[in-house]
């Protein structure tokens, strides 16, 4: 280990824009009823309920995550802050977890519906898995880990006395189920997304002195995904993104306690493949929460481009990550997520967050409801709002790095010595660096260069200049007798640049500093409409593209274009600070010879997009968890895959599977479906399969469009009699006894 952060006790975040977001989530963290996030666990333990249990995600399958990340985030908050009311929360809520664990008499203790059947289940070899169900449950084992991550977090951070044998309570249970179960099995469990269970599990081998619990954390190593990564073989393409971070933190952990080397090389491996070839600008990753082919970024942009909870774990993971090899490069990339992505999605006003922070060109940011929607985002940024403190420094027992530049105070206790910051970055780059120690201490200082100073970097000791060649993604080093009151000074000169697309050089971004800039568009309209698409459109040169921009004299961090957009000069905005207005971050640059050519194409397609998202009712991609969960997805021998950065569903012969989409009650309506194109048959003739809504057979499409010669839309008429004075209809695709269903890539119910 080449350094270790600080406890989260020993760092406070002083002011500025971390600060404002740490005390709108307190704020949250406490509004919140604890009685209702438990009221699932008293009801499955054979407990009368306190308070009715919350809806949105509570109210299903995956209820009670909630209330584990309310335990991990009022346990965070408290050691961060020191405030009582997030540690009397804690305890509350420990105390009737212990009741519900003390009723089920075994360990056991969960919100789950139906958790100890389908646990006793497959216990019992009975094991069936679809990828986010497990024997009927949705992700249960990911829940569990939440549950556990809860438990560990008020045993570490908020010291509470019974949760550590609680948790060791849980594993033992936990221990039974597994414990009659061959690799094969094993494996086919894992089929399910599962969280971290080998990371908690790892930490609790560690908080008990037990072994036994690392043995079983090594049971949850999932072949299929890790193998590849060990052995160097990017494959991440078409599979969940946050069902895999998870999993390579709890190697990154087995690691940590094993010294495996196999473990340090795959997590490596993957930090690097996810950072450098499947991360956005802003520092967050995947599309309606699917990894697609390394580098290819340019067709993946949209509204569910990019998830929050994803960016949260790779967070925890480079924090492995550095205290492993203690290179600047991982500070480089916390510092441009923890900015411009988990600050960027949290409404700076009332602290709702997003689940997707969209990167749409011409979009805008969609935050989750408070108190009705419960998503896996709302409960990770109970934790991410609560834990800014926990990368900024790092120490050695004689070196101490500065790896963020946030107003912040951190308490050295081996040094006996307190560093104090004070800065307004990220409004600007400079600040102060103030010794506080009662007596002279000899230590060494290292201060990033970040990637992007392409200035390099200034440094004054007491006020006189520290000669220093500050390269960037590097540190700058200064030993030497440290008195009481010493002051480092450091300015980093702020440049705007841009950054290319992996797979376009023409669709690039705006930086300035650290912070992504996004184009402010105006209030959000009701719907899309043709200037805002227009809008990331750039007409010029290359090589002038920054010259371009003009600094806002009384705005910091803010320019205006000159000459440059097509539809005008628009305000360029730190994207963390935006919302309820539309906006690009990624913007498509011509020249004007090029725009001549291409405008009226463009136009074309911009025109077609939108008059079919207008008149889309209703729409699902297949394959992809949230999008099934809200149209009920089910079915039986169904086939999930990914070609061409899609996903789809298909079958198995006699297989079937389903969707609720919405219809209109007084107004004609058709089922467009997107299929993979496939040469050896008519998708539309339904040889092999049927197509029905609410029972009905439908009749044959329509082929309405093809896409790159490799997908092809058909259209179905969808008859009254299933759309009248109804508001949504069952869709059913069903295999012949000998026949498949075709690749099903994407559905729409639309207007006529």
């Amino acid at each position: 280990m080449k350094a270790k952060a600080f406890d989260l006790h020993k760092v406070s975040i002083d002011s500025g824009p971390l600060y404002h977001a740490m005390e709108l989530n307190t704020a949250y963290l406490l509004s919140l009823e604890p009685d209702r996030l438990l009221s699932r666990f008293r009801e499955y333990a054979g407990l009368e309920s306190k308070a009715a249990h919350y809806e949105g995600w509570e109210a299903r399958g995956i209820s009670g995550h909630t209330l584990s990340h309310y335990l991990s985030g009022c346990s965070l908050t408290f050691a961060s802050t020191g405030d009582e009311r997030l540690l009397e929360r804690v305890n509350d809520v420990i105390d009737e977890l212990e009741i519900c664990q003390n009723s089920h008499g075994n360990g056991y203790i969960s919100g789950i519906p139906r958790g100890k059947e389908l646990f006793e289940e497959v216990k019992a070899g009975d094991i069936r898995s679809q990828g986010f169900d497990l024997n009927g449950g949705w992700v249960p084992l990911y829940t569990m880990h939440k549950l556990l991550a809860g438990l560990r977090d008020a045993h570490l951070l908020a010291h509470h006395p019974k949760a550590l044998p609680m948790e060791i309570k849980l594993g033992n249970w936990l221990e039974d189920v597994f414990r009659g179960l061959d690799d094969e099995q094993m494996q086919r469990v894992l089929h399910c997304e599962f969280g971290g269970m080998n990371e908690v599990l790892t930490d609790l081998a560690e908080h008990s002195g037990e072994e036994r619990f690392l043995k079983l954390a090594e049971r949850f190593y999932h072949g299929e995904v890790l193998n590849d990564l060990a052995d160097t073989r990017d494959t991440l393409a078409g599979r969940h993104a946050n069902t895999q971070i998870p999993k390579i933190i709890g190697a990154a952990r087995q690691y940590e306690m094993t010294g495996k080397p196999q473990y340090a090389d795959l997590s490596r491996f993957f930090w690097n493949r996810v950072v450098h070839k499947h991360s956005y600008v802003i520092g967050g990753n995947s599309y309606n929460e699917y990894l697609g082919e390394p580098g290819k970024l340019n067709d993946r942009l949209g509204e569910g481009t990019c998830e929050t909870c994803n960016t949260y774990n790779m967070l925890k993971l480079t924090r492995h990550m550095f205290e492993w090899d203690g290179y600047a490069a991982y500070a480089d990339y916390y510092e441009r997520a923890m900015f411009n992505h988990i600050l960027a999605s949290q409404q700076p006003v009332d602290g709702r967050v997003c689940y997707f922070v969209s990167l749409e060109m011409g979009g805008h940011k969609s935050f989750n409801s408070q108190y009705e929607d419960f998503t896996c985002c709302v409960g990770s940024g109970m934790e991410s709002h609560s834990m800014y403190g926990t990368a900024i420094y790092f120490h050695t027992p004689q070196t101490i790095y500065v790896n963020q530049y946030v107003p912040s105070t951190v308490t050295w206790d081996h040094m006996d010595v307190q560093l104090k910051q004070e800065t307004l970055f990220p409004q600007t780059g400079r600040g102060t660096l103030r010794v506080i120690s009662k007596t002279p201490k000899s230590f060494t200082l290292k201060l990033r260069c970040p990637y992007w100073a392409e200035q390099g970097m200034a440094i004054k000791i007491n006020g006189e200049a520290f000669v220093t060649e500050a390269c960037p993604t590097s540190y700058v080093v200064i030993e030497r007798e440290w008195k009481d009151g010493d002051t480092i000074e450091y300015d980093i000169p702020m440049t705007v640049r841009i950054e290319e697309m992996p797979d376009n050089p023409r669709r690039i971004a705006f930086m300035y500093g650290p912070l992504v800039l996004a184009g402010d568009l105006g209030p959000v309209a009701q719907e899309a409409n043709e200037e805002h698409l227009l809008a990331s459109v750039l007409v010029g040169s290359a090589g002038s593209l920054t010259s371009k921009l003009v600094p806002d004299e009384n705005e910091p961090n803010t320019f205006r274009m000159n000459d440059l957009g097509y539809v005008g000069d628009l305000q360029l905005r730190p994207f963390y600070q935006i919302y309820d207005r539309s906006y690009t971050v990624y913007w498509d640059l011509f020249s004007k010879e090029e725009w001549a050519s291409t405008e009226a194409e463009y136009r074309t397609a911009l025109a077609y997009q939108l008059e079919l998202e207008r008149r889309t009712v209703d729409a699902v991609q297949p394959a992809e968890m949230q999008p099934e969960r809200d149209h009920a997805f089910t079915g039986e021998h169904v086939g999930m895959g990914s070609i061409y950065n899609r996903k789809y569903r298909d079958t198995w012969p006699g297989g079937w599977f389903s969707f609720v989409l919405k219809v209109l009650p007084d107004e004609p309506v058709q089922l467009a479906v997107t299929y993979l194109k496939d040469s050896s048959r008519s998708n539309s003739s339904h040889h092999d399969f049927d197509i029905t809504a609410d029972g009905q057979m439908l009749g044959e499409g329509k082929l309405e469009s093809e896409e790159m010669n490799k997908f092809e839309t058909f259209v179905y008429e969808l008859p009254q009699s299933v759309t009248s004075q109804k508001n949504e209809a069952t869709i059913r695709f069903t295999a012949h006894p000998q026949g498949k269903v075709a690749k099903v890539a994407g559905l729409r119910v639309i207007r006529r």
